[in-house]
């Protein structure tokens, strides 16, 4: 007979217990993620069915395709002139474009919501430590998506 345990012998093995703080920012994550994705699928949906673009899908693609740069890609965009800073997406919402821009929005924000719920559950379980270089980095993320 072997000295082995039965969860050696199975393959399975015991794990350390994931922390609340680590499931509510993944459940956050995932689901900002999710909306995101979709809001993305609806905007590639309304810019390569309609003609309610900020810019034209086609021309855009084209000009990837051809190895263009972000600059001359807007700068050869008709009606647009130059790449726009900021979030520009806001004031053209309705198009193909701005739906798609908000989705990809969307889906990376949700680092911050995640990363102040987690620090916060991190707090009230003692671990200080933690939930401080948790809130610095949530502070950080939010200076890094203000206009400049």
């Amino acid at each position: 007979m072997s000295d082995l345990k039965d969860d050696e012998t199975s393959g399975t093995e015991e794990r350390p217990p994931i922390s609340q703080a680590g499931i509510i920012y993944g459940d956050i994550i995932y689901w900002g993620t999710l909306v995101g994705a979709f809001v993305v699928l609806l905007g590639s949906f309304v810019s390569f069915t309609t003609t309610n673009n900020y810019i034209d899908p086609s021309y855009m693609l084209s000009a990837l395709l051809d190895g263009k740069d972000v600059h001359e890609i807007w700068q050869g965009a008709t009606g647009v002139g130059a790449a726009p800073n900021g979030h520009w997406y806001l004031s053209v919402i309705g198009t193909g474009n701005g739906l798609t821009m908000l989705g990809i929005v969307i889906g990376v924000f949700s680092v911050t919501p995640a990363i102040f719920a987690s620090a916060y559950c991190l707090f009230k379980g003692g671990d200080k430590l933690f939930a401080g270089v948790a809130a610095v980095a949530g502070v950080i993320t939010i200076l890094a998506m203000l206009p400049s």
